[in-house]
């Protein structure tokens, strides 16, 4: 697994009033984040190439939630090794509200995603249903509820 970049889903300031640490804490999860999607991916068989997004988004209480948005999509194995590697990797601290972000990256040799920024297939369906675009906060609370 390649690591191409980290999307920030949120304007710096929210993200900086939300996490308990700032900047600091975020980049130390994401490099252990990282660590522990590499090794996922690493200890399962190479597959189709593929370029895409892990979606993590965190809250108070240290609970997390992933999403992807892979071309093409991971097949079912890989995406319950990636999830488990995001649950198991122990979250900066949220003080309050949703902290979202991506890891844009490419597996087995995939190309990178034509996007900017990810639309997991769930965030698709729950605009879909409300009938109109969603602000991120409501995005999330609709397809992670609390």
């Amino acid at each position: 697994m390649q690591q191409l970049d980290v999307v920030l889903l949120q304007p710096g300031t929210v993200l900086e009033h939300r996490l308990d640490g700032g900047a600091d804490a975020l980049a130390a999860y994401l490099k252990s984040l990282g660590s522990a999607a590499e090794q996922a991916v690493s200890a399962n068989p190479q597959q189709l190439p593929a370029g895409g997004f892990v979606v993590v988004a965190l809250r108070p209480g240290g609970h997390v939630h992933t999403w992807f948005d892979f071309k093409p999509a991971l097949d079912d194995k890989t995406t319950a090794a990636l999830a488990h590697a995001v649950d198991m990797t122990p979250p900066t601290a949220v003080k309050q509200g949703n902290v979202v972000f991506a890891l844009r990256v490419s597996i087995w040799g995939g190309r990178p995603p034509v996007g900017v920024a990810p639309v997991p297939p769930e965030w698709r369906a729950a605009a879909r249903q409300a009938g109109h675009k969603l602000d991120l906060d409501n995005l999330i609370d609709q397809t992670w509820p609390r």
